[in-house]
């Protein structure tokens, strides 16, 4: 068993008790209670006043281990934060843009967004793309960028085109089709330990503009 020093001082006078600080495998505790080393309880505990608490950056994140331990959460250490940040960079693009593709990130454990894009000519990064409808010439069509879960295989899909649209650059005075780069910023969370999933919401809105939907239970 670890020794440990245990600094106490108690002072008895008429009705009132004064209580000094306690320190253990510490002799000169700062607090009321100073610990220098782990701390493990069977039980529970509680903190009834834990005041307010300024410093943020060097703060530390406990969580419980898969053995019961409370232990110190080291990001730098784990394969995955409660949300998590990736680019999806998708090389020379067909003109017709990115129509499914598989992550491979599974929906049972994490939940996958479209946080932002952009797109540049593959090669040349050229910055002036257009989409061009296959339509008509003055036709304008809506852009198709987000991430799905696939039913079929439990894992989050990407998609980023343009409806009935090619990708097109300036090639003289004209204009052609061509390949991209598309850059996806995608956000994954993790699911049960930062989000919770609700069921879907489902409104009638009755061939009207403006509604009010039903709260979402548990707000």
């Amino acid at each position: 068993m670890r020794n440990f020093t245990i600094t106490i001082f108690l002072l008895l006078i008429g009705t009132g008790t004064i209580l000094a600080q306690v320190g253990i495998n510490n002799t000169s505790p700062s607090s009321t209670l100073d610990v220098t080393g782990d701390v493990k309880t069977d039980g529970s505990l509680f903190l009834e006043n834990p005041g307010e608490y300024t410093q943020i950056r060097g703060s530390k994140l406990l969580i419980l281990s898969p053995t019961d331990n409370i232990i110190e959460y080291d990001i730098t250490q784990s394969k995955y934060g409660p949300i998590n940040y990736a680019e999806f960079v998708f090389r020379n693009l067909s003109t017709n843009g990115l129509q499914d593709y598989d992550t491979k990130i599974s929906t049972d454990d994490y939940i996958v967004t479209v946080q932002g894009y952009y797109y540049l000519e593959t090669v040349t990064d050229n910055t002036s793309v257009m989409t061009h409808s296959n339509i008509t010439d003055d036709n304008i069509e809506g852009y198709q960028m987000y991430a799905y879960a696939n039913p079929a295989t439990n894992t989050w899909f990407l998609r980023a085109f343009v409806n009935n649209s090619e990708f097109h650059t300036k090639q003289g005075s004209n204009f052609s089709s061509t390949a991209v780069d598309m850059y996806l910023n995608i956000i994954i969370y993790r699911k049960g330990f930062i989000t919770k999933g609700l069921n879907s919401v489902s409104i009638d809105m009755a061939n009207s503009e403006t509604g009010t939907a039903p709260l979402p239970a548990g707000f």
